[in-house]
């Protein structure tokens, strides 16, 4: 039986609630990484709590169409269609041997790259990229746009689901071109068990555009530093260079590149034209002209709520390692042009020069900034000293409700309250749900770090869904039983909106694998965050 389970997990009965560790088996699905995490149920209301300020804090200060397209070249030791051992023959046996290969976490760090996945932090570029005065030009592309979207992971089964979900619903969407899962920092063994279980299971949804590339890690590559998201810049270079032969032999310059996080659920498609009425845009007041299509030197990129911290928090001098335009940039250029976060929309060309600039400023950022949103800032100042203003978006996304300029616009404006939780047209709809915060009304409730790793299971209950009557609702309670009202803001139609909107995508995806991979699965939508949901609640249920 094919799953997503990484090893076994220890005998429990099945529960509902969302505490109860699941059972032994090997159609059990994603499990945690280690025995430990079943151990400490006690304090994941704490865990919880604190992942969701980081994670406010990371963007708060943080039907199925198949499309063709141009399938691309990978090198041979980072092909996702690659087989292994556990792919072969008879396949309980195999994943029998796989989960003994990812029980070795529980007690042993992981294990360095073999020699070819050896972290190089230099690149093939070895160049600095000449930066224009004035308004940069842009160049338009040429014929129809290829587009290939991105986004970057550890090797931890806490992504394997999340990755999941992102391909099933790129898949959803209609997202037009090749999606990659670029994977940083797996020992030999798991890079073995991930290859096999893309193949068996996410690379069949769409065959040639569904792709796994392999990379080194990168978050050492400061000495005495672990900095884990150092592998979104140089995972990113790796792959343009390895995959799309940058920058002596590029496939194709005009490839339009979109790099999302793994948190982040498509419900509209991306293109490079975003001329229609959807689209929701961050007013600027700098003189650089309004774009609506992606060309080179005119990349996308959605705001995000650290302000010009990017700019202000370092030391643009040494960042820069000489003179750099950020120290003569004013602040209607860097307020309306660089404060910016993903989804990052851009001609590879133009990526492949912030990129390789971002890896080169990202160390010394964190010199400066030794804080969660070095790498962010790292981008922003990259694309400011290249001279690549991007056009921001409000609509890209909606993420965390206590903050401007996301596309919560769109959601106020759905009339009456109760279409939140109903099927919106696609062009009503934001891009993408970026599912980084914690989101509650009554009891209802959603976290990434709450859901148990094995979700994607042929084991694990479905999530109970909210009806269209939870919008009434003006409070929450949280899964530790703190409750705060909601009567003095709009904030209970937005997380009404999150909740109805994300809940049924997970379960979707859940359901998609357990029909294709599970002889008995369970498909009882039971489960909750909750002992009971009873409380004002059950009124409208």
């Amino acid at each position: 039986m094919q799953t997503m389970q990484r090893r076994q997990r220890s005998s429990a009965s099945r529960g509902t609630n969302g505490t109860t560790s699941p059972p032994s088996s090997l159609n059990g699905g994603l499990s945690s990484r280690s025995s430990a995490q079943s151990k400490k149920k006690s304090s994941l209301s704490l865990v919880s709590v604190l992942g969701g300020l980081v994670s406010m804090l990371a963007i708060g200060l943080c039907l199925i169409v198949v499309m063709p397209t141009t399938k691309i070249s990978t090198s041979s030791s980072t092909d996702a269609s690659a087989s292994s051992a556990a792919g072969q023959g008879d396949v309980t046996a195999g994943f029998k041997e796989a989960h003994e290969m990812i029980r070795k976490r529980e007690t042993v760090q992981q294990s360095s790259p073999s020699p070819k996945l050896q972290a190089d932090t230099t690149g093939r570029s070895g160049v600095h990229w000449p930066v224009p005065e004035g308004i940069r030009q842009m160049e338009p592309i040429q014929g129809e746009p290829e587009y290939h979207v991105i986004f970057s992971t550890g090797c931890s089964t806490f992504q394997d689901w999340q990755s999941y979900v992102f391909f099933y619903h790129a898949w959803k969407s209609g997202q037009q071109g090749n999606v990659t899962r670029v994977a940083s920092g797996c020992s030999d063994k798991d890079a073995e068990t991930l290859r096999t279980l893309f193949k068996e299971q996410i690379e069949i949804m769409a065959p040639g555009r569904f792709h796994l590339h392999l990379t080194p890690d990168y978050s050492r590559i400061k000495p005495k530093v672990n900095f884990k998201y150092f592998n979104k810049p140089f995972g990113t270079r790796h792959w343009m260079e390895n995959a799309l032969g940058f920058p002596d032999k590029p496939l194709n310059e005009d490839t339009i590149i979109i790099l999302l996080d793994p948190d982040q659920v498509i419900l509209r498609p991306f293109t490079n034209d975003f001329s229609g009425p959807a689209e929701v845009w961050k007013p600027t007041h700098s003189k650089i002209p309004h774009r609506i299509k992606v060309e080179h030197g005119a990349p996308f990129g959605q705001q995000y709520g650290f302000a010009m911290q990017w700019k202000n928090k370092v030391n643009a001098t040494y960042v820069a390692q000489g003179p750099t335009r950020l120290t003569t940039m004013d602040d209607a250029e860097a307020q309306g042009h660089y404060l910016v976060g993903p989804p990052y929309v851009a001609t590879a060309r133009d990526m492949y020069q912030i990129v390789t600039t971002w890896c080169d400023f990202v160390p010394r950022v964190h010199d400066d900034y030794p804080h969660l949103l070095a790498e962010m800032f790292g981008y922003c100042l990259a694309a400011a000293h290249l001279n690549l203003p991007h056009q921001v978006a409000w609509g890209f996304m909606v993420s965390d409700i206590g903050v401007g300029g996301e596309g919560w616009k769109m959601v106020r404006e759905m009339q009456p309250d109760e279409t939140v939780c109903e099927n919106t047209p696609q062009d009503k709809m934001p891009h993408v749900l970026h599912y980084c915060q914690r989101y509650m009304l009554g009891k209802f409730f959603i976290g990434k770090y709450r859901l148990r790793k094995d979700f994607i299971s042929c084991e694990s209950p479905l999530l109970v869904e909210p009806t269209a009557d939870i919008v009434k609702l003006r409070h929450q309670v949280a899964p530790d039983g703190t409750r705060i009202d909601l009567t003095k803001d709009d904030s209970a139609k937005l997380n009404a909106f999150m909740l109805c909107q994300l809940i049924p995508r997970l379960n979707e995806a859940a359901v998609f694998f357990k029909q294709h991979h599970c002889t008995n699965p369970n498909m009882e939508y039971s489960y909750i965050f909750h002992e009971t949901l009873e409380d004002e609640a059950i009124r409208f249920l």
